[in-house]
Order: structure tokens, then C-alpha cells, then sequence
């Protein structure tokens, strides 16, 4: 995933970084395939380490709040290898604190995209939440509330990301929006595997996308990063 505002030449640790960070992710999606409990818990805790010290490597303008983000995912992630309800219940709540994080990320980066752009960007993640709540709702029992709490952050956070990609959709805004777009689709998966059908496909594929996500919102960062830097020295210029 090259563009125009990384160079991975720049620095010697970055590619071999990046790829380990894909080679774990690869483990982790098969171990996920086998139930292989060894490596997923081997794998799991190693992807959000790994990612930070490729933003590190790549950022020259480190933000703590995009790291603290990353180790709130982390958390969670640690917390969903367990099987526990009490596991489950404690990740979902890092998750949420993961989720709002980058939310305020994305409003201190991107412009507000206006109300009527954010109400259309809203429909779409409005629809797919409505169809899974309903059908998670007999069955979630009280994580039917927390699953409502998560997907009312991700609707505001959707409606924000495809407000902002239909305002303006450069290179930077469309990595974004997949990245959420991404996340959306694995909380449909996860129901669609918690209450309907148990199958071993759903969780390597719901890894799959977290990993290609993870990835899209650090390459999002990372571009409005250098965009910000590339203003102030023309500012500094004039």
C-alpha cells in the first residue's frame, strides 16, 4: 500500500517492520482458521505492538493519542482470546474506549463535513446496525446494551468518515472510510458467528479485515501527519 506521501526507502526498519506485522497477521488468521489456541495467543498480543513501532519508525510527529488508541485495541484484543463472558464483557469496554479515541482522532484531523453530508454518511451505517441489533437482540441478552453503545459510536464515527470522503474524497479520506467500513463489517460477522451460525470461517475473517483496518487508519494518520507538516513549512516560507 504505497502513496505518494510514504516512502518506505526513507527508512531501513520500516518495510521489514510492516511485513513482519502481515506475516504475524497471516499466523494469527490461520491459527484463528484452526482454533489453534497456542498461536492465537502468541499472534493476537503481537499485531497492536507491532503496529506502533511502524508508526513510530514512520511518524516524526508521534501522536499520544493514536498510541494510547492502539493500546486500548490491545487490551482488548489480550481480553478476546478468553472465551469468559467476564473477558468478553472487559474488551468490549476497551474496544469502545479504542473507537472513541479514534474518533476524536479523526475530529481534530479532518473538517467537520456539514450536517447534510453527515446524515447520509449516517444512513448506510444506520441500516447495517438496525439488521444486526435486530438480530441479536433476543439472544445478546446485557450485551445487547453494549453491542447498542458500539454501534451508536460507530454510526457517528461512519457518518463522519463517508461525510468526509463525499466532501472530499482524496487518498487520505478513501483509506478511512474503508478502514471503517472494515470494522463495520466485522461486527457483522461476530454476530452473524455468536448467534446464528458457528462457523470457522467467521473469526479468521473477521481478523482479516481488523488487520488490513488497523493498517488503513495508521496509513490515514500518517498522511494527514505529513500533509500538516507540508502546510507549516509553506507557512513558515511565506
Amino acid at each position: 500500500m504505497k502513496n505518494k506521501y510514504l516512502s518506505f526507502k526513507s527508512d531501513k526498519l520500516l518495510k521489514p517492520f510492516i511485513a513482519f506485522y502481515f506475516f504475524v497477521g497471516f499466523v494469527e488468521i490461520i491459527a484463528e482458521l484452526f482454533n489453534d489456541h497456542f498461536f492465537i495467543s502468541i499472534s493476537k498480543p503481537l499485531l497492536m505492538p507491532m503496529l506502533i513501532a511502524i508508526y513510530w519508525i514512520s511518524s516524526k510527529n508521534r501522536n499520544k493519542f493514536f498510541i494510547l488508541a492502539l493500546l486500548a485495541v490491545w487490551f482488548a484484543n489480550l481480553f478476546f482470546i478468553s472465551s469468559s463472558m467476564i473477558c468478553f464483557t472487559i474488551g468490549t469496554l476497551f474496544f469502545l474506549v479504542y473507537r472513541l479515541l479514534v474518533i476524536y482522532l479523526v475530529l481534530k484531523t479532518v473538517k467537520f463535513p456539514g450536517s447534510i453530508p453527515m446524515i447520509i454518511g449516517a444512513l448506510p451505517f444506520l441500516f447495517v446496525y438496525l439488521f444486526v441489533a435486530n438480530l441479536s437482540y433476543h439472544d445478546a441478552e446485557y450485551r445487547f446494551y453494549l453491542f447498542i453503545i458500539q454501534g451508536l459510536v460507530m454510526i457517528l464515527f461512519g457518518s463522519l468518515c463517508l461525510g468526509s470522503y463525499i466532501v472530499k474524497s482524496n487518498t487520505s479520506n478513501t483509506y478511512l472510510l474503508i478502514s471503517t467500513m472494515f470494522f463495520t463489517i466485522i461486527q457483522f460477522v461476530l454476530v452473524i458467528k455468536m448467534f446464528y451460525l458457528n462457523y470457522n470461517i467467521f473469526r479468521p475473517l473477521a481478523m482479516l479485515f481488523f488487520i488490513f483496518g488497523q493498517y488503513l487508519l495508521y496509513l490515514f494518520i500518517i498522511i494527514e501527519e505529513k500533509k500538516k507538516k507540508r502546510y507549516q513549512i509553506i507557512n513558515k516560507i511565506n
